[in-house]
């Protein structure tokens, strides 16, 4: 599983139009970075592009590897 740091600098050079979250809610107790490519679980979960955001949440796509 990458480190916060490295999926909030990989987060930072994704392209974000206005009407998606902020960067600074990337942080403790806000969005938990996440990057396609990121793995979760041992490598089982591999993240796959972002499906939307809301103002509680972001849902990211994930393919799982078994």
């Amino acid at each position: 599983m990458a480190s916060a740091s490295t999926s909030l600098s990989q987060s930072q050079n994704s392209v974000l139009t206005e009407d998606e979250e902020d960067l600074e809610d990337y942080r403790p107790g806000g969005y938990h970075p996440v990057s396609i490519g990121d793995e979760f679980n041992n490598t089982r979960y591999v993240v796959v592009r972002k499906l939307g955001w809301g103002h509680f949440s972001t849902v990211w796509l994930a393919r799982d590897n078994e």
